[in-house]
């Protein structure tokens, strides 16, 4: 058989052509293999990036939140010192008016001097 297979291809190209066409096969599949992985290391990096950048956006934009939310509590803060500081205004104009009629009154009367 052995023999025959020789003597019908002296050369071997018939079996050189099956090991090159399995050869190409083994070739093309690692290729395959490869672009596969280096997909997925792509896909992955860019998932990657791209939450990281997203995740550092949304934390940079909390940061400026709280920061503008402190401020927000100061500026409410001075409102309420201005609401204080009008009201001890009102009472000590009301204090004032008392005082100058009290005055008034005693200046009538011939009490001061």
């Amino acid at each position: 058989m052995n023999d025959e297979a020789t003597s019908e291809d002296p050369l071997g190209i018939d079996k050189l052509s099956v090991d090159y066409d399995y050869l190409l096969y083994k070739i093309a599949d690692y290729v395959s293999s490869i672009e596969f992985q280096t997909n997925q290391i792509c896909k992955r990096q860019h998932e990657l990036i791209t939450e990281h950048i997203v995740s550092e956006i949304v934390e940079e934009n909390i940061k400026m939140f709280k920061e503008l939310m402190r401020k927000c509590e100061e500026l409410e803060n001075h409102f309420d010192m201005l609401d204080q500081i009008n009201l001890i205004t009102e009472k000590f104009k009301m204090r004032l008016a008392q005082v100058s009629r009290d005055y008034k009154e005693l200046h009538k009367r011939g009490i001061t001097s």
